[in-house]
Order: C-alpha cells, then structure tokens, then sequence
C-alpha cells in the first residue's frame, strides 16, 4: 500500500461515490472504521461548536439579564417571570413547579430585588408570589411562556433549551446552562446562589 496513485482529488471522489454509490461496503470493516472516525469527527466539531456559542448570563447590581455573547442589550422581563428565571438559575438542581410554595420567602426576596421598589407594596408582592405558586392554576405556566419569548430575542434557536425552564409535568424543572456560565454582580443574589453551589 506504499505506492499511492498520483490522481487528482477530483478524479479520486469520482471513482469514491461510483464506488460507494454501486457497491455494498456494509461488511468491509476497513472501510467502515475509516467512515465512522470521519462521523466522530464531525459530531466532536458540532458539539465544538455548541460550547463556543454559548453565552454567559450575567446577572447585573440592578438583578437586570444580559446574555452579553449574543446581544449587548438587556433580556426584559416584567417582574414576575424574572423573578422565576432567577430563581431557577439559583436552583440549579431543580425544583418542582408543586414544591415552589415552599420556597416562598426566598422568591419573595427575589421579588424585591428585582423591582428595585423596596416600598412596594407588600401584600401585592405577596399576592402575586402565591397566585404563582398556587398549584390549581396555570400561571407558572403562562410565566414560563414568557420567559421563553423573551429569550427567543437573543438566544439561538438551536440552544434554547439550555436556557429556558424545562422539564417534563411531575418532575423537577431546571435550567440545564452550566453554572460556570452565570455571573451575578447583584450581592444578595450572588449570596444566594453560592449557598446553592458551594456545599
């Protein structure tokens, strides 16, 4: 096999499809070795090439989201649904939608944090807290909705599942971006999160 035919590339994928094209190579197991390392290949690249397009999340002081590798501007979201996505980002583990009201102070804390109105009224935030965490209703549902819209302005279509809620009804939901992917500028936030990832 030292003596390689000098012919053109041209020539040579010519003489290749005719043959891949009109013999059956299916139990040539030098051939398929040669074809499945070329496969390999180009999966390591794709999933290569996935973890150069994502982009970080930061959290900035004002707990306002930017996903600054794809777009310089701010993701908004009203009050409600950005409260959620920053509590899952902080649940990195995974809640349950059902198990939410548990987390009640904390999402209330978040809350604040958020609408930067630190005299807000407190029977409204509360309020609004447990009509998201009510399990009759759908409203966590409706939250998720938009969380994902508002993604979907920044975020590759390709890569949304990393960075939207999911999880399937009864089991727990998360965010599935790896944490060394968030950066939290916000103290209390920061604090929260890091209790979350440094046991």
């Amino acid at each position: 096999m030292s003596d390689k035919l000098s012919i053109s590339y041209h020539t040579a994928k010519i003489i290749l499809l005719e043959l891949l094209e009109n013999n059956d190579f299916s139990t040539d197991k030098d051939i398929l070795k040669i074809l499945g390392s070329i496969i390999q290949k180009e999966i390591n690249n794709e999933t290569n090439n996935d973890k150069e397009e994502m982009s970080r999340i930061i959290i900035d002081k004002d707990g306002r989201i930017f996903l600054p590798d794809y777009s310089p501007k701010e993701v908004k979201m009203q009050y409600l649904p950005k409260t959620v996505f920053l509590f899952f980002l902080i649940h990195k583990e995974g809640i349950e939608f059902k198990s939410m009201y548990n987390y009640m102070h904390e999402l209330y804390e978040i809350y604040q944090i958020v609408t930067l109105e630190k005299n807000m009224e407190a029977g409204k935030l509360r309020d609004s807290i447990e009509n998201l965490v009510e399990p009759v209703n759908n409203r966590i549902y409706e939250t998720c909705s938009i969380i994902r819209r508002s993604l979907s302005m920044v975020v590759p279509k390709a890569l949304m599942e990393i960075y939207c809620i999911t999880g399937k009804r009864g089991e727990k939901r998360r965010i599935g971006i790896d944490s060394s992917l968030i950066e939290i500028e916000n103290t209390k936030l920061k604090e929260m999160f890091d209790q979350r990832h440094n046991h």
